[in-house]
């Protein structure tokens, strides 16, 4: 039986595993690149991806929502998504990003694709497109950054479809190392 003390650890009987995140022994070690409750929506002049922007946009709370499984969007009253958050920390070249996202089964009335991407800093760091319909879908997105930011650095999440589409942005980690 596991015991979830607010030590700051937990203890499975035989051993101590710190909560702070995963620890790769060859690697660095993953914690929360930004804080699950800190997503704004981005205005239309500072949105980086602004060519996808369309002229009118809808996305007023309850398009968009904290949940405890991560950040979601849903289409049938956002639109076009894009949000950011500050980074809690620095993230340097050769590190890694990890995240996860998915979607339940993707719905339109005509056939379409969803765009979707995050960004850090002005780094595309993954996107993708997906059509529409098409059946519920996970991603776990890994990539290497190639610059270094600073703490505070903006991370952005992007996402636009037709039709009413839920997609969830779970949580997102940065590698860092021990100096």
């Amino acid at each position: 039986m596991l015991d979830t003390s607010t030590s700051g650890s937990t203890s499975t009987g035989f051993m101590t595993i710190p909560s702070t995140g995963v620890v790769d022994p060859t690697e660095g070690e993953f914690v929360p690149l930004v804080d699950p409750m800190a997503w704004v929506q981005v205005p239309a002049p500072q949105d980086p991806l602004a060519a996808h922007r369309p002229a009118e946009v809808e996305c007023s709370i309850g398009g968009w929502l904290f949940e405890p499984q991560g950040f979601e969007v849903n289409t049938l009253l956002c639109n076009y998504a894009m949000f950011s958050a500050p980074t809690r920390t620095a993230v340097v070249a050769g590190s890694r990003v990890v995240a996860t996202l998915y979607h339940f089964d993707l719905i339109a009335a005509e056939p379409a694709s969803a765009h979707v991407a995050l960004m850090l800093g002005d780094q595309l760091l993954w996107e993708t497109e997906v059509a529409i319909p098409g059946k519920a879908n996970a991603f776990n997105i890994d990539v290497v950054v190639d610059a270094t930011w600073p703490a505070g650095t903006p991370v952005y999440f992007h996402l636009h479809n037709h039709g009413q589409n839920t997609w969830t942005l779970g949580a997102i980690e940065a590698e860092v190392f021990g100096g």
